[in-house]
């Protein structure tokens, strides 16, 4: 349930905030998120992920997420900021911390920006990975996990129609909020797994953030 917790919002503006009605309430899930995900591919959006009340996730993203940059917590709660632009992405910490280098494997410390890819050694790796989940967060992800879905009623978030799809996997459960009107994008998920609850939300679709490389000067050496 992870991957739904991260494949869906809550307030939308922009180009896809309203318009006519999209059809989505009569299609199948497996249809509707299709449609989803080819929505998201073409939207600039800004996604915030809250877990048990605490911040997770800050991003904001261009094209689909080929250009992107936020903040994230890794799984031991220490929060990284990240640029990517194409296929490069660099990271940097929020702050100081004592083993930082031996988890990287290189001099990192806020405001020096280490270059990291999907198969970068060890940790630097898990880095890559988690920017890269962030800017690509897409219903798909969903898709290939044993979740049930049900389609429940026609509702509004924030005075938009939408319809509730619920979802369970395990002990986890979850309702997804997707606009019935213009595009439809997702407004909001709110979910819980035991006692863990999770809310994601998306909002300022259209909205193209600025997205710069960092300076020349504060990028570290690659790992080789």
């Amino acid at each position: 349930m992870a991957a739904l917790a991260m494949a869906a919002g809550c307030s939308s503006s922009g180009d896809t905030s309203g318009g006519k009605p999209n059809g989505i309430e009569g299609q199948s899930v497996d249809r509707i998120f299709a449609r989803v995900d080819k929505a998201l591919d073409a939207a600039s959006v800004h996604t915030v992920q809250v877990a048990d009340g605490r911040q997770v996730g800050d991003v904001r993203a261009l094209h689909g997420g080929d250009d992107c940059t936020g903040l994230f917590t890794d799984d031991q709660g220490f929060a990284w900021h990240f640029t990517t632009l194409g296929e490069h992405t660099w990271i940097t910490p929020e702050r100081r911390g004592a083993k930082l280098a031996d988890r990287t494997g290189a001099p990192v410390e806020p405001g020096r920006y280490l270059p990291v890819e999907l198969d970068s050694p060890g940790f630097a790796g898990e880095l890559a990975r988690y920017s890269s989940a962030a800017c690509h967060l897409r219903f798909s992800m969903v898709k290939r996990q044993h979740v049930v879905f049900t389609k429940g009623a026609e509702t509004r978030v924030n005075g938009r129609p939408a319809l509730a799809v619920k979802t369970k996997q395990g002990s986890a459960e979850g309702t997804v909020y997707l606009a019935t009107t213009g595009e439809p994008v997702p407004l909001r998920t709110v979910g819980h797994d035991g006692k863990k609850r999770f809310t994601t939300t998306w909002s300022d679709y259209g909205v193209s953030p600025r997205i710069a490389k960092p300076p020349k000067s504060k990028i570290l050496p690659p790992l080789s």
